[in-house]
């Protein structure tokens, strides 16, 4: 039988294999444009899962390709504010002042200097009063009384930059409840308790407003999926900051020994929100506090039935004695 020659097949077949490897092997570079779109939207969906870590590296990458980008820039101020540590809060600062600094005005930028500067003041506040307390000793070449005055000093003037700072954003009309909020707190770590209540009191007319909208737009008929997702996350927030603002004026009135206005706070509270331990483990203490024994009682048992804390955790403990202190008296009354 005769050999076929095979060779110029093959040679062929090598040509087309090499044709199709360089076809298929050669390399296209993305453009900026797609590299930043990409790095920008995984930042975003990872930001938002709490993959802090992960969105900052992309951020990272973004503004490796737009330096100026404000949108990156202001995710990675906000990444350091969640992550809440000393250095963190420079950081954040340090971007949100930047970006100020080029123009930006954005909402969210100003609120993310207002909150940086609130727990800047906090941190100063707090090495003060462990000087105060002697729970720290002063730096050295430093007396107690200065530098507890001194941090005191650079306490105010952040909380300072952050009400004007949270005023700025109000004074736009739009009632930003996040900058609403900021400013009852910080009112109150000034020592301004006066002020605080009256912005828990707005907050509280705010969200009253904003959960009838919500509830009134739920009961259309109609509406599709993506409407009543979104409807219904919006009316969960609006519950969520009356809820924290209600025990937030509840705290501040109880320590200002206005019991029977902190019950009123905290009855709507347990009214709106059945299953907050916290607000029985509050009230509880209130009534305990005005001679409402019983009802202490009642509400520490509650509070112990809804709370996961362990047995050994402080708040759980000082449930314990106070209901034991309370039933003392329940006793007493018997007799």
């Amino acid at each position: 039988m005769a050999q076929l020659d095979l060779r110029p097949a093959l040679l062929c077949l090598a040509l087309a294999s090499f044709g199709c490897k360089h076809t298929y092997e050669q390399h296209v570079e993305p453009t900026d444009e797609q590299k930043l779109e990409l790095y920008t939207t995984t930042a975003t969906y990872l930001y938002e899962d709490g993959e802090l870590e992960r969105a900052q590296e992309q951020a990272v990458k973004a503004l490796e390709v737009d330096p100026e980008n404000h949108v990156m820039r202001r995710m990675i101020g906000w990444i350091r504010l969640r992550r809440n540590g000393n250095e963190d809060l420079i950081l954040a600062e340090r971007f949100f002042r930047d970006l100020i600094k080029d123009g930006d005005e954005n909402d969210n930028t100003l609120l993310g200097l207002a909150l940086a500067c609130e727990r800047l003041g906090k941190a100063y506040d707090d090495v003060a009063r462990a000087l105060e307390s002697e729970k720290r000793e002063p730096t050295k070449g430093k007396t107690r009384a200065g530098e507890m005055r001194e941090l005191d000093q650079k306490a105010r003037r952040y909380w300072d930059e952050s009400i004007a700072t949270c005023n700025k954003i109000l004074a736009g009309g739009e009632g930003n409840t996040n900058a609403m909020n900021t400013l009852q707190r910080v009112y109150a770590l000034s020592g301004n308790y006066a002020e605080s209540l009256a912005w828990s009191a707005r907050i509280l007319e705010r969200t009253t407003e904003e959960l009838a909208s919500w509830r009134r737009m739920l009961e259309e008929k109609s509406l599709t999926d993506s409407e009543e997702t979104v409807f219904r996350k919006n009316e969960h927030a609006s519950l969520a900051l009356e809820t924290d603002t209600h025990v937030f004026a509840a705290t501040l009135l109880f320590r200002l020994q206005r019991y029977d206005e902190a019950l009123v706070h905290l009855d709507a509270v347990v009214a709106s929100t059945p299953e907050l331990a916290q607000a029985y483990s509050i009230r509880g203490q209130l009534r305990a506090r005005v001679g409402q024994y019983e009802a202490a009682i009642q509400d520490l048992d509650r509070y112990l039935a809804l709370s996961d804390a362990p047995y050994e955790n402080a708040d759980v403990q000082k449930a314990f004695e106070l209901r034991a202190e309370a039933q003392k008296h329940v006793g007493l009354e018997a007799r």
